[in-house]
């Protein structure tokens, strides 16, 4: 009897904690998604500030960086589950 209150114990357990881990990946996964989102429009904004207020060689600078604003979203891997699936 012990062993079976030990062992639901234990599963209990290990499925509250990978919660966790998943609710750790996504709201990590969520932030990275709208910081990467705030620093593009800010870096689209700065361009067209250039775009607006320069001569001929300044546009064309300004479209080359334009380029550069895209950026590559940070990839991170989820959380593993453990044999039992949990």
């Amino acid at each position: 009897m012990k062993a079976i209150i030990i062992l639901a114990t234990t599963l209990a357990l290990a499925g509250c904690a990978s919660t966790t881990k998943e609710q750790l990946y996504y709201d990590t996964a969520k932030s990275i998604s709208k910081d990467s989102t705030m620093a593009q429009a800010a870096c689209f904004a700065a361009v067209t500030e250039i775009a607006k207020g320069g001569d001929q060689g300044a546009k064309v600078g300004a479209i080359t960086l334009a380029d550069k604003c895209k950026n590559e979203m940070m990839k991170i891997e989820p959380p593993r589950k453990n044999w039992l699936g949990l």
